[in-house]
C-alpha cells in the first residue's frame, strides 16, 4: 500500500467511523493502540500527499459543516499557524539562534535533566511514557503534546527550543509552524498574559486514569516576558509565467496529488534532490516511501522527474543544460526552505517560488489569533468548494 493509500484509507475510516463524534471524544487520548476518536491524518496532510481541501471536501460530502465544525477548524490549524510565521519569519530566525546559543551552553544538550528527560528518565510516570511513545511510534496526541510541552517547561524547566527541538526530530508529522508556535504558547511567549499549564486531574480525567500523576507538576510556573511581532503580507509573485525551458523543483513539503499540481508541472522539466531533514530513523524511512510513491505517481501520469541526491549534482545539473529560471514548489518556513534558499545564495541562483493556492487564500488572515481567523473559515471553504452553504 503506498503512502497516497494509507492516507486515504485513514481518512475514509475517520470519517465513517470517528468524525461524527469527534468534537466529544477528540480531547481523550486513549493511548497508541486505540486512535479511533482522531483522525492521525497529520503525517500526510504535513507533506500534503492528503491535501488539507480534498480532507474538507470528503468530509462535507458526509456532514453538514455545523455538525463536523471542530474537525474543520483543526485542519484549519496548521494552515493558521504556517500563515502567521509566514507574516513574522524574524520568529523562526529567533528560534534558531537561541537554540544554537542554548546547546553551546551547559543548558543545552550535555544537561544531566535535559538528557533524563530525552531519555524518559524523570520519574514522571505519563511524561516518560510519552518520550518512549513518541520515539517508537513519531506521533503522539496533541492533548499529549500540550501536556509533555508544559511539563517540560513549567516542570522540568527545560528550555521550550530544546522541546520544539526534540519534537521536531521525532514527530512524522512535525512541522516547523506549528510546532516552534505551539511551544511558544505553552511557554507563555505566544499570546500575551497566557500560557498552558498542565494539570493532574485533567491529565488523570483525558487519559481515563491512565496515567494519575500526584504533586509532580508546578502550578506556580514563572511568568516570562512577552515579545510583539508585527505582521507583514507576502508577496506571491503571480505575474511570473512559466515556460517549457524553466525547471521546475519539487518539495518533500508538497507531494501534492490534486490535478492543480500536476497541470503545472506536466508540461515543464521537473527535478527532485533527495536531500530531506530527517533526524530519526521513522522520519528517513516515511519521507523514503513518500517520496517513492510520488514518483511512481508521476510516472504513471507520463511526467519524467530527475532525481538529484543533493543539491550539488542538482546544481551541476542545471548549469550544463538550457534551462533557464528555476521555480519550487514553496515549502514554508523551515530547515527545508533555509536550506534551499543557502544552496541557491551560495551558487548565485534565483528561485521563485510557487504558492498553493489555499495558502495564498488563507495567509492574509493569519495576522491576528486563530479566534478571527477562524471566522473566516466558511468564507475560504466557500471559495474553495462550489455550492458551499454554511
Amino acid at each position: 500500500m503506498t503512502s497516497r493509500q494509507l492516507g486515504l484509507q485513514r481518512l475514509n475510516l475517520f470519517i465513517e467511523n470517528g468524525l461524527a463524534n469527534y468534537s466529544s471524544k477528540r480531547n481523550y487520548d486513549f493511548g497508541p493502540i486505540n486512535r479511533t476518536n482522531i483522525s492521525t491524518l497529520s503525517p500526510f496532510i504535513r507533506k500534503r500527499i492528503l491535501h488539507e481541501t480534498e480532507v474538507i471536501k470528503q468530509c462535507l460530502n458526509k456532514y453538514p459543516y455545523q455538525k463536523i465544525e471542530k474537525f474543520i477548524q483543526e485542519v484549519f490549524w496548521r494552515v493558521y499557524w504556517k500563515g502567521w510565521l509566514e507574516g513574522r519569519p524574524v520568529v523562526w530566525k529567533n528560534y534558531k539562534k537561541s537554540l544554537k546559543k542554548i546547546n553551546e551552553s551547559d543548558l543545552g544538550i550535555k544537561n544531566e535533566k535535559y538528557i533524563q528527560a530525552i531519555n524518559g528518565k524523570t520519574g514522571i510516570e505519563c511524561f516518560d511514557e510519552w518520550v518512549n511513545d513518541l520515539k517508537k511510534d513519531g506521533y503522539l496526541h496533541n492533548h499529549s503534546r500540550m501536556w509533555f510541552a508544559s511539563i517540560w517547561i513549567h516542570t522540568l524547566e527545560l528550555q521550550w527550543e530544546l522541546g520544539a527541538d526534540f519534537f521536531l526530530k521525532h514527530l512524522l508529522d512535525g512541522d516547523p509552524a506549528s510546532n516552534t508556535l505551539s511551544w511558544r504558547w505553552v511557554a507563555g511567549i505566544h499570546t500575551k498574559g497566557k500560557m498552558y499549564l498542565a494539570d493532574e486531574n485533567n491529565i488523570k480525567k483525558f487519559t481515563l486514569d491512565r496515567f494519575k500523576p500526584q504533586n509532580k507538576l508546578n502550578q506556580f510556573p514563572k511568568i516570562p516576558e512577552f515579545e510583539f511581532f508585527e505582521f507583514n503580507n507576502k508577496n506571491y509573485n503571480n505575474e511570473i509565467p512559466i515556460n517549457k525551458d524553466d525547471v521546475i523543483l519539487l518539495s518533500i513539503n508538497n507531494l501534492s496529488y490534486l490535478d492543480e499540481n500536476l497541470q503545472i508541472i506536466k508540461s515543464n522539466k521537473v527535478c527532485l534532490i533527495n536531500e530531506t531533514n530527517s533526524f530519526s530513523e521513522l522520519q528517513k524511512k516515511f519521507n523514503q516511501e513518500s517520496i517513492n510513491d510520488y514518483l511512481i505517481f508521476l510516472k504513471s501520469k507520463s511526467v519524467d522527474c530527475n532525481v538529484f541526491e543533493n543539491y550539488k549534482d542538482f546544481i551541476d545539473f542545471y548549469k550544463k543544460t538550457n534551462l533557464k529560471k528555476i521555480f519550487s514548489f514553496y515549502p514554508s518556513i523551515g530547515y527545508e526552505l533555509d536550506h534551499l534558499v543557502n544552496e541557491a545564495k551560495q551558487n548565485n541562483l534565483q528561485i521563485i517560488f510557487i504558492y498553493d493556492s489555499l495558502d495564498k487564500l488563507c495567509w492574509k488572515f493569519c495576522s491576528a489569533g486563530f479566534f478571527k481567523f477562524k471566522s473566516m473559515i466558511p468564507k475560504i471553504i466557500n471559495e474553495l468548494i462550489t455550492n458551499f452553504h454554511y
